[in-house]
């Protein structure tokens, strides 16, 4: 096999071990999925990396040997074995003591074992640790077992031991996700850190080249069933094309696309949720600035001009202002594919990184998707109470968000009604570009768009004779979650009179009877904190655009004093 031919993560391992510049690697990414092998007569074999690996390395190496925790040590053939095992004794003959009697299985025993193996100058071997993760997992020292410490502190040596780094030996180290690991391992020097990538285009489409589409119903073109299928593995997408073949039901690209979804959400535990929007900006009552301004990004988007879509933006304003209604909006008119943040965090150590790094993973994988990420100020703020988690979390978030590849495919969307607690670093330009402010509806005329827009929303049935004006009249300072409310309990309404269809009485009472939310001093706080963090002037209201800095820190000053406690 060419070096040409060798997918890009092991030419990066074969160059940087022929150069000298490491003999310990972790391979991490999407390493459980399937890998090109081409034979000389240019025929392909697709292989796990447990077999590519083990194929790749007998090539050059008297000794190939894999381990895992559940199977122990093993060999792909007794010749490589019997080399493993007098390289071995010969090292423990050395210190005095008898032969290896069976091979070991448990890390504690395997780790020195191998060590004997690596450390030999006159040995040639390769030796893959698969599931490293459980070998060495990311967790607070003082809370491991006497073996796993010893286990750690023979890793770290590895990586920097000249015995070891003086042979033609080297280890292959495999994890799924990085932050798995112990990150005193990961920080090791001498340790080389390899991703392995979901495959993109062209690898997709030749995998699917390469497989019997005889007998799989598909009412797909080959090239866009390459394209939609971004995100997934080959063996997420073999598993698409068998189950076509079983079921006798043609590929199509709804079946796909369902499929895709619950293979996303099942690899990521429910840490994501696909957002299928079913509304646009006509169902968007009023908001001309921010609709204007999102229109703008979503056409750039959809015409490939990706040096003005913005990296980031950030949504703020009082609760029951549409913030989340508005971004699903934007996903519809941009075409983006929608994940929603779910709840990611977890109360054991590592926990959280670890389920960021799925998502950010899974995220570049996709690619051209709009990450949401509502309430963020819970989500992502920083404290001191969680031992790092919230920092860590936010600086991964941030070096996601400072890799200008992502700008055009990657969009991230947080919506918040506290910007204040918020990194102040997180919500720079460079990785929010726009800071969009949302408030109540301001004019009559706004208020008549959203009932307008709610009730095609809604899908409600209102007589055509009914006159909006003494509603628009009765909501002023309504949120549109508010006037929600109103048109919902004119439905109500109507359901007591056993009528399908509002009449002017049943929005009348329900205009009478739902109470706004009465927190004025409060509202008026995340409204100024909206406008202190708005990007454009343009995009505030008039009774805004005069105000400078000063004027808004002293009134936000003012009312933390008033609020107190709940200001924090």
């Amino acid at each position: 096999m060419s070096q040409s031919k060798l997918p890009d993560w092991a030419n990066q391992l074969r160059a940087r071990y022929v150069s000298g510049e490491a003999s310990l690697f972790l391979l991490h990414g999407n390493v459980r999925d399937l890998h090109p092998w081409y034979e000389d007569d240019g025929s392909v074999r697709w292989l796990d990396l447990r077999t590519f690996l083990e194929t790749f390395l007998k090539r050059t190496r008297d000794v190939v040997a894999y381990y895992n925790v559940s199977q122990g040590l093993c060999f792909t053939d007794r010749a490589h074995e019997r080399a493993f095992q007098s390289t071995v004794d010969a090292s423990r003959m050395m210190r005095g003591e008898g032969k290896l009697e069976a091979m070991p299985r448990y890390p504690s025993t395997a780790i020195p074992v191998i060590e004997d193996l690596i450390q030999n100058p006159t040995a040639s071997s390769g030796v893959i640790i698969d599931f490293f993760e459980m070998v060495a997992p990311n967790g607070d020292v003082n809370f491991m077992s006497h073996e796993d410490r010893a286990n750690l502190v023979s890793l770290q040596r590895w990586s920097s031991d000249p015995a070891f780094l003086a042979t033609d030996n080297l280890v292959i180290l495999v994890a799924e996700h990085l932050s798995e690991v112990n990150r005193r391992v990961v920080a090791s020097p001498s340790l080389a850190t390899i991703q392995v990538a979901f495959p993109g285009l062209p690898e997709r489409e030749a995998f699917l080249e390469s497989q019997d589409m005889a007998a799989v119903p598909n009412d797909m073109d080959m090239a866009v069933l390459s394209k939609v299928t971004a995100g997934l593995s080959r063996t997420q997408i073999r598993a698409i094309l068998k189950g076509a073949k079983q079921s006798g039901e043609a590929i199509t690209y709804r079946s796909v696309s369902l499929r895709k979804k619950a293979i996303i959400e099942q690899e990521c535990h429910g840490l994501v949720e696909f957002i299928a929007p079913k509304h646009n900006f006509s169902h968007v009552g009023g908001m001309e600035r921010v609709k204007q301004d999102l229109m703008r990004v979503a056409d750039a988007v959809k015409a490939g001009r990706r040096a003005a879509v913005p990296m980031g933006m950030i949504f703020v304003g009082p609760m029951g202002t549409g913030k989340t209604f508005v971004a699903e909006a934007f996903a519809a008119e941009s075409g983006l594919t929608a994940l929603k943040f779910k709840n990611f965090r977890e109360k054991w150590v590592g926990s959280t990184e670890g389920n960021l790094e799925k998502i950010l993973d899974l995220v570049d994988a996709l690619g051209y998707v709009l990450l949401i990420i509502d309430e963020a100020d819970r989500s992502l703020s920083s404290g001191d109470s969680d031992g790092g988690t919230s920092s860590r979390v936010i600086a991964r978030l941030k070096e996601f968000m400072s890799d200008t590849s992502h700008r055009g495919r990657v969009v991230i969307v947080m919506m918040t009604n506290r910007p204040d607690k918020l990194d102040v670093d997180l919500k720079r330009p460079g990785r929010f570009d726009m800071k969009i402010p949302f408030f109540f509806p301001e004019e009559d005329s706004e208020r008549l768009l959203i009932f307008q827009a709610l009730v095609r929303k809604n899908k409600l049935q209102v007589a055509e004779s009914i006159d909006w004006e003494s509603a628009v009249d009765g909501t002023e300072g309504y949120s549109g979650a508010e006037l929600e409310s109103v048109l919902l309990a004119a439905q109500n309404n109507a359901s007591v009179g056993e009528r399908n269809v509002i009449e002017q009485s049943d929005l009348d009472q329900a205009v009478d009877d739902v109470i706004p939310s009465r927190d004025t001093r409060m509202l008026e706080y995340m409204e100024l904190l909206a406008v202190f963090e708005a990007s454009a002037r343009r995009m505030l209201p008039e009774r805004y655009k005069d105000m400078d800095t000063n004027q808004i820190q002293d009134r936000l000053d003012e009312l933390r004093t008033v609020l107190g406690r709940r200001a924090l």
